[in-house]
């Protein structure tokens, strides 16, 4: 009985966070045609921040609470998630090049680089928090620096308060619906007697991502490109440079030898397709089949990582 009621409950949170997402792309879009701002900048700041804000919470709940290891995991594996699953879904739908300045590239690449270094030595110290934080600011430097590349013009409103409270509201909906889908699928875990590192890199990881794969459906919907791109960019830099410096700051945590051994250098060959991916989006004429065939691996390639960890193979 309560299996079935948390399942419900996961069901209602996954509805709100589709509609509230659906709300939130289409009126950040408006938004940023608005202020001559690229899909691609916006995807990397607004949306990323938004998406992201449930790891956030998470983290913060879990190092309230004595439970690093929860923020840890879903940490690492709603970043493995966005790109195997989300970047993965992503290729299926994508059909034409999308014109992303690769600077924006280099915060995504140092990220899980300065990840490894944190993690090298079992321990998130204080100074490997303030450098994650550092490269918040590089990151925050670069989109100063790069404006995007605007894609083709979609209509305007001509009421930007009422596109700004219509996001704003999609953005409540999208956070709220993604909080209450964690909360049940938490409780399923648990339920199931699942250990608080698993439960952080699977079910939570996942349940943090749902904002991502939401945005990121609807805006392929509405052929944002860039958009897609950003946000996976944007987010998983953020879930590393706000979630470590939480735990490394306000927490203390022996880090699993097995998250160095297993869960990071699957983050690191993942990161590396996706970096090779966004390069050939950018650079070269696009090939649907290659695409195809890369969301197809990504794809493969999480729902064996999730068998993996929960014992199947």
């Amino acid at each position: 009985m309560d299996l079935a009621f948390n399942i419900i409950l996961l069901l209602l949170g996954i509805s709100i966070l589709v509609w509230g997402a659906n709300k939130f792309v289409d009126h950040s879009s408006v938004i940023a045609k608005h202020l001559g701002v690229g899909d691609l900048v916006i995807g990397l700041t607004l949306i990323a921040a938004g998406t992201s804000a449930p790891e956030i919470f998470v983290a913060i709940s879990a190092v309230i609470n004595g439970n690093e290891n929860i923020a840890f995991g879903t940490a690492i594996g709603s970043n493995i998630s966005n790109i195997a699953l989300i970047f993965g879904v992503s290729c299926l739908y994508l059909n034409k090049s999308s014109k992303t300045d690769l600077l924006n590239l280099l915060p995504f690449a140092l990220s899980v680089l300065m990840l490894g270094l944190a993690i090298a030595d079992g321990v998130i110290s204080f100074n490997e928090s303030i450098g994650f934080i550092g490269l918040f600011m590089l990151f925050m430097y670069i989109l100063l620096k790069t404006e995007g590349v605007p894609e083709e013009e979609g209509d305007r409103d001509s009421d930007f308060s009422k596109s700004l409270f219509l996001s704003m509201i999609g953005l409540v909906g999208l956070i709220a619906g993604a909080n209450i889908s964690i909360i049940y699928a938490e409780n399923t875990a648990l339920l199931l007697g699942i250990s608080e590192l698993i439960i952080g890199l699977t079910i939570i990881a996942l349940g943090t991502s749902l904002p991502e794969l939401a945005a990121t459906v609807a805006a392929l919907k509405k052929g944002k490109h860039q958009m897609v791109v950003g946000n996976i960019i944007g987010s998983n830099v953020l879930n590393l440079v706000f979630v470590l410096p939480i735990i490394g700051l306000f927490g203390t945590m022996q880090v699993d030898p097995i998250v160095m051994q297993r869960d990071f250098y699957i983050l690191v060959i993942l990161s590396l397709m996706f970096l090779m991916l966004s390069i050939a989006l950018t650079k070269f004429k696009f090939q649907k089949v290659v695409f195809m065939a890369a969301g197809v691996v990504l794809i493969l390639s999480y729902i064996l990582y999730i068998c993996i960890l929960s014992g199947v193979i």
